[in-house]
């Protein structure tokens, strides 16, 4: 009997792009990745955008072993929309479900250009609505975490940050001497899947029934339109 071929499905929604990936669960190699880059389309598009991969891959759903998805902080309607997803479609116990917290998976994204001599700190700062801000302070040599999960201002991030830190995220700070790393601006599927797989490695995986959203902050009403 030939082996079916297993594969993890990365989901993405807690920012303006909505995008999935699904990498090899056996080696971890990425065989697509895509992604919506036009405003508040996860609700429309995150159950095509799976539907098209897995036709493009001429996979089934017995052949997705895990789910991973990004649990937060981020848009209060895109996290539901993305964990309501995933928790339904492991709810039957065929397929794993793993819940990435966003910033891990971003902080494992950046390591390999991180400088462990000169710097001390990565800061995550993404948008959370109006002036508001998540961020969060990772230590550079052991990753753990130096701060919980916080909600600032501009001028409070400004005050918190100098030349020791590294800053990734959407917020463009000019006026403290934080370095900025370039090359992740913003959470991506493929960070998702890859740090989902190794949490699932590790056991890490969770029961659909338990999984909680980490929204962060709470809900802010917007227009029919609006992503909050």
């Amino acid at each position: 009997m030939i082996q079916k071929s297993t594969y993890l499905l990365a989901i993405e929604t807690v920012g303006k792009v909505c995008g999935i990936a699904i990498i090899d669960a056996k080696n971890g190699s990425l065989q697509l990745e895509y992604v919506i880059h036009v405003p508040n389309m996860h609700d429309a598009m995150l159950a095509e955008l799976i539907r098209r991969a897995m036709n493009d891959l001429h996979i089934q759903p017995e052949h997705l072993q895990v789910i991973a998805v990004s649990e937060g902080p981020g848009s209060f309607t895109g996290v539901r929309i993305g964990m309501s997803f995933a928790k339904g479609w492991c709810a039957d116990g065929k397929t794993a479900l793993v819940s990435v917290p966003t910033f891990h998976a971003m902080f494992d994204a950046a390591k390999d250009f991180l400088n462990i001599e000169l710097d001390s700190s990565l800061c995550i700062i993404m948008k959370s609505h109006a002036d508001s801000y998540f961020m969060q302070m990772f230590d550079i040599m052991t990753g753990e975490e130096k701060t919980a999960i916080a909600i600032i201002s501009y001028e409070q991030a400004v005050n918190g940050l100098d030349a020791s830190h590294v800053l990734i995220g959407d917020i463009h700070i000019s006026d403290c001497n934080a370095r900025r790393l370039p090359h992740i601006s913003a959470s991506h599927p493929t960070f998702i899947a890859k740090y989902g797989l190794k949490m699932f490695q590790e056991g890490k995986f969770i029961s659909p029934h338990d999984a909680d959203p980490g929204y962060h902050a709470e809900f802010v009403p917007t227009i029919k339109g609006q992503q909050s």
